[in-house]
């Protein structure tokens, strides 16, 4: 069946953090059945999961904290809260730290074992989101797939095609390598070959990769092959639009990458 379309809510941030409810009626009237939020800005988790249940929004998958540790509780009453279905880190704790050798990355990949055994009573899912960093090769070996090799099938992996194609790698083979964990992709596009470098930075989302160059695009426009990972997607329940940062009009490009996706039937909304 052809997945769901969604969209990362990161997209929005600046507008929501103006008019949350503004921003959040206008996504539902594009066409968006469902949204992955990442944190509130300008609001609250309760006073989200109100206006998404008047809208009939659904958040099945959400960007939010590893539960684990004393944030373990507050975590899942969230994801209780909100319905999530997949909670999906956007970064891995302490970051890149991670990923300078391949003990540090087993010891990461503890951790989402951790996190997967404290959700699992609750019928959630922990996953990980990409970025292009940590798909390089770490003492010989593509630091992913050790963390793949050290968790349990039931922890997704959200591919994020742009990031997948930025590192080098193929996205419709990135997808079909990670196999029935792929139930979440990042449906990202951009200038691949645009190399300005990216750095950390602190949000209210926690940390994130950022650059003084924008090359990320509408759905369609850029240089990643959607159309071909579209076609290895066949584990995907959810498809999300997302730009990191965009130089023009956001909402535009969310409604112009809305119908590049759902006009080729690559996944599916509400019109």
């Amino acid at each position: 069946m052809t997945p769901h379309i969604t969209v990362q809510l990161y997209s929005v941030r600046d507008l929501a953090k103006q008019d949350y409810a503004g921003t959040i009626r206008a996504i539902a009237a594009t066409g968006f059945g469902h949204v992955e939020p990442a944190g509130y800005p300008g609001t609250t988790a309760k006073e989200a999961a109100k206006l998404f249940q008047e809208l009939g929004l659904k958040a099945p998958t959400a960007h939010i904290g590893l539960p684990v540790g004393d944030n373990k509780n507050a975590i899942i009453d969230e994801a209780l809260l909100m319905g999530h279905q997949y909670l999906i880190t956007g970064c891995p704790p302490k970051f890149r730290e991670h990923f300078t050798s391949l003990d540090k990355v087993k010891a990461m990949a503890e951790l989402y074992c951790e996190a997967a055994a404290n959700l699992a009573p609750h019928g959630l899912r922990i996953g990980y989101h990409n970025h292009d960093w940590d798909l390089a090769v770490v003492e010989g070996r593509r630091a992913y797939q050790v963390f793949l090799e050290n968790t349990p099938e039931s922890v997704v992996f959200e591919a994020d095609v742009f990031w997948v194609a930025r590192a080098g790698l193929d996205p419709a083979a990135f997808i079909t390598e990670i196999g029935a964990r792929g139930k979440v992709l990042h449906f990202k596009d951009g200038i691949v070959s645009n190399k300005a470098a990216f750095a950390e930075a602190e949000t209210e989302s926690g940390k994130v990769m950022v650059s003084e160059s924008i090359p990320f695009r509408a759905a369609g426009t850029g240089q990643v092959g959607l159309v071909a990972a579209a076609k290895a997607a066949h584990h995907a329940d959810y498809l999300a639009v997302e730009l990191d940062s965009f130089e023009g009009d956001m909402m535009q490009a969310i409604r112009d990458s809305y119908r590049y996706l759902t006009s080729r039937n690559i996944a599916r909304g509400t019109k």
